[in-house]
C-alpha cells in the first residue's frame, strides 16, 4: 500500500473497525496449538524478552517489526519464516490472523497506541514498563482492559519474580514487622552514559538519517518531530521528555511494585516533586518527590506517603533511628511499627528490628515463577498467577508518573483525582503534564 492509503486505513482501524470484525479473530489459542507471537521493537530490551521464552514447546515468532532494519540481521534464527515490518499497523491491517499476541518493546511514548491496538484487535499483550507515557493513557488502557477482559496481559517488570523481592511482599503482607508507617525509595542519578543524557540537556543537533532507518516512523505519535541523532536512537530517549520518563519512570515500576502487592494501595491523592528547577525538554536530575496515599486501618496512621528520590540521595537514617544501610544502590525501604524492611531491585533483603539489623530473619518459602513463560502458558489456555497484569501495572505506573510530571511544576503539591484524572489544584498542570496530542495514523483506537 502507499503511505496515503495506509495512513487511511490506519485511521480506519482506529475507530472501531478491527473491533467490529474482533469475532473472527482469535482472541486466544486453545492447548493444541501453538502461540505465535508479532514483536514490535526487536532490539535492546526486545533481546531479553525472547530469550526469556526461548525454549517454550508451544511458542513461536510469527512476526518482527521494527524501524531500524538492521535490527533483523540481530534476531536469532527461529523455525519457520517470520515476516518483517517497519511499520506495526501494517502487522494489523494486513496479517492479522497470522498472531495470537503482541509484546511491545519500543520507547516509552509508543507503549500506549500500540497496546490499545494490539487489545482492540483481541491479541495478548506483553508490555513493556513504565506502562504508558502519559497519565491520560492510565485511563485509556484501563478502558481498553476492560473492554476485553479475556485477553491475558503482563508488564515487563521481570524482577518482581526474583525470590527476595518475592519474599518481601510476603514478609510486609503478613504484617511480621507491624503495620506501614512510611515508604523512601531510591534511585541512581541521570547522567550521560549509554541510557541517559545529564538532566536538563538541550536536544541534540539532528546527523543524517541512516538508509536503514524510517525516522518518521520512530516518530510516530509525536505531532513535533525530534531530529535523528544518537542521543535519542537506540537508547537516550529515556531522558527526554517527549519520548520517555528519565530516572524516576524508568525505575519507579522495579522499586514500586512492592508497596502493591504488599498493600494493595489505592490511588495516590497527591504528589510534590522538588527538584533545582523544571524540566524542559529533557528530565531534571536531584528529584526528591512525596507520593500521598490514604491511610486507615492497615497503616499505622490516617497517610501513607511515599518518598521517591532519584540522584542516590538516601533518607536520614538516623531520623528512622537506623544504622546506615550498607546498600548503595537503588532501594525499597518500608518502615514498619516494629522495624524496617530493605529491597534492592535484585532481591537482596535487609530487615530491622529495634534499629538493629537482623541477621537471621526467617524467609517465607514461595513458589518459582517464571516470568515469561507464566504468561504464555496463560494465553495458551492454563491458569497461572501473574504478577503484572496490566490493570496492577497500570496502578503502578500511576504514582511514577506523577512524580516525573510533577518536575514540570517542582516545589508545588498538585492534588490529583484519579477517578477523573485530573489535578484539583492547579489547572496549568492539567493544561500541560495530563496528556499529548497525537500524530495523525497513530492515535489509540476507539474500543469496540
Amino acid at each position: 500500500m502507499n503511505r496515503r492509503h495506509f495512513l487511511r486505513s490506519a485511521a480506519a482501524l482506529g475507530t472501531g473497525v478491527i473491533a467490529s470484525n474482533a469475532a473472527t479473530v482469535r482472541a486466544a489459542t486453545n492447548k493444541n496449538s501453538k502461540l505465535r507471537i508479532f514483536q514490535i521493537g526487536t532490539g535492546g530490551i526486545g533481546g531479553m524478552q525472547r530469550k526469556g521464552l526461548k525454549g517454550h514447546p508451544m511458542v513461536e515468532f510469527a512476526g518482527f517489526c521494527d524501524v531500524d532494519e538492521t535490527m533483523f540481521s540481530r534476531i536469532e534464527d527461529y523455525h519457520g519464516t517470520p515476516w518483517k515490518v517497519t511499520d506495526y499497523r501494517e502487522a494489523f491491517a494486513n496479517k492479522l490472523d497470522d498472531f495470537d499476541a503482541v509484546i511491545v518493546d519500543t520507547p516509552d511514548f509508543n507503549h500506549c497506541p500500540m497496546m490499545v491496538t494490539a487489545l482492540n484487535a483481541g491479541k495478548h499483550v506483553y508490555g513493556q514498563k513504565p506502562l504508558v507515557h502519559q497519565l491520560d493513557e492510565l485511563r485509556t488502557i484501563r478502558e481498553a482492559l476492560a473492554a476485553r477482559p479475556e485477553l491475558h496481559t503482563q508488564m515487563g517488570n521481570q524482577r518482581a519474580c526474583t525470590t527476595g523481592r518475592m519474599q518481601a511482599v510476603e514478609i510486609l503482607k503478613s504484617n511480621r514487622l507491624g503495620r506501614p508507617v512510611e515508604a523512601h525509595i531510591w534511585t541512581g542519578g541521570m547522567s550521560r552514559g549509554t541510557y541517559f543524557v545529564d538532566p536538563w540537556s538541550p536536544i541534540t543537533a539532528g546527523n543524517d538519517i541512516p538508509d536503514t532507518m524510517n525516522w518518521d516512523l520512530w516518530n510516530g505519535v509525536l505531532t513535533e518531530k525530534l531530529p535523528y541523532s544518537e542521543d535519542l536512537h537506540p537508547r537516550r530517549w529515556r531522558s527526554y521528555w517527549e519520548t520517555g520518563g528519565g530516572m524516576l519512570a524508568d525505575w519507579g515500576c522495579h522499586l514500586i511494585d512492592v508497596l502493591y502487592f504488599a498493600y494493595d494501595l489505592a490511588s495516590p491523592e497527591a504528589v510534590q516533586t522538588n527538584t533545582i528547577k523544571p524540566s524542559n525538554d529533557c528530565h531534571t536530575g536531584y528529584n526528591q518527590s512525596m507520593v500521598t496515599y490514604p491511610g486507615g486501618d492497615n497503616f499505622a496512621g490516617d497517610k501513607f506517603v511515599l518518598h521517591y528520590n532519584d540522584s542516590k540521595i538516601r533518607p536520614s537514617f538516623a531520623s528512622l533511628g537506623l544504622p546506615v544501610s550498607k546498600i548503595t544502590g537503588s532501594c525499597t525501604m518500608i518502615v514498619c511499627e516494629e522495624g524496617a524492611l530493605l529491597v534492592e531491585p535484585g532481591g537482596q533483603i535487609e530487615i530491622y528490628r529495634k534499629g538493629k539489623l537482623v541477621e537471621n530473619e526467617p524467609m517465607p518459602e514461595v513458589a518459582p515463577r517464571q516470568h515469561w513463560k507464566d504468561w504464555a502458558d496463560c494465553c495458551l489456555g492454563e491458569d497461572k498467577p501473574l504478577w503484572t497484569r496490566f490493570d496492577i501495572g497500570s496502578r503502578i505506573t500511576e504514582p511514577a508518573l506523577l512524580a516525573t510530571k510533577a518536575t514540570r511544576f517542582p516545589g508545588q503539591e498538585l492534588h490529583w483525582d484519579a477517578a477523573n484524572y485530573r489535578f484539583t489544584n492547579h489547572e496549568q498542570a492539567n493544561k500541560e503534564i495530563l496528556s499529548r496530542s497525537y500524530g495523525e495514523g497513530f492515535a489509540p483506537p476507539s474500543m469496540g
